[in-house]
């Protein structure tokens, strides 16, 4: 993974998901959008696993897409990354990086959803 990037990113910046509508009464949105990410969060790494084992290009590329897109919305920076990375590498219809790079999600999932249970107070 460390081809793409020269710094590791933050596993949770609150701040991202608290800017997300730019009003500082919307602290309750945020909530509901980090815990709805949190639990959609497996699924979304199942569906980017199946579609690599099975070297599907379309069903991966929409996979991590939505992880990239959702985890950046949330401030879920690491996991960015990594999506991006697989991202780059599915680009290439390189499946073996692309695993290769998708193997560091579920230990960067595992960091997110302790940063997520921490900012959700649980």
């Amino acid at each position: 993974m460390s081809e793409l990037r020269n710094e590791d990113p933050i596993v949770f910046d609150a701040a991202v998901v608290s800017n997300l509508t730019g009003h500082a009464d919307d602290a309750e949105f945020a909530r509901v959008f980090v815990g709805r990410f949190q639990r959609m969060l497996p699924e979304r790494l199942r569906r980017i696993d199946t579609a690599l084992a099975e070297q599907e290009l379309t069903d991966a590329m929409d996979a991590v897409l939505s992880l990239k897109s959702s985890a950046g919305t949330v401030g879920a920076g690491e996991l960015f990354v990594i999506a991006g990375v697989v991202e780059v590498n599915l680009r290439r219809r390189d499946f073996e990086a692309a695993s290769r790079a998708a193997a560091d999600l579920p230990a960067a999932a595992e960091r997110a959803d302790r940063a997520f249970s921490a900012y959700l107070g649980g």
